[in-house]
């Protein structure tokens, strides 16, 4: 990613906190899922794939 002009925000997984990013194209780049217990991080999904980010249902980036 180093040198691109993502952008990115924070969103709601499935009732996880994460963050969705996009190509500066508008593309979807990458969803991040955080579960959090006792106010810590314990697991990070991860969906890169495009052709897997192509199948969620995403609101674009603003």
């Amino acid at each position: 990613m180093a040198g691109s002009a993502a952008r990115g925000r924070a969103a709601t997984v499935n009732g996880r906190p994460g963050v969705i990013s996009w190509n500066e194209d508008g593309t979807p780049l990458s969803l991040l899922a955080f579960t959090v217990a006792d106010g810590l991080i314990t697991e990070i999904s991860a969906v890169v794939d495009p052709s897997e980010l192509a199948l969620l249902t995403l609101s674009g980036p603003r």
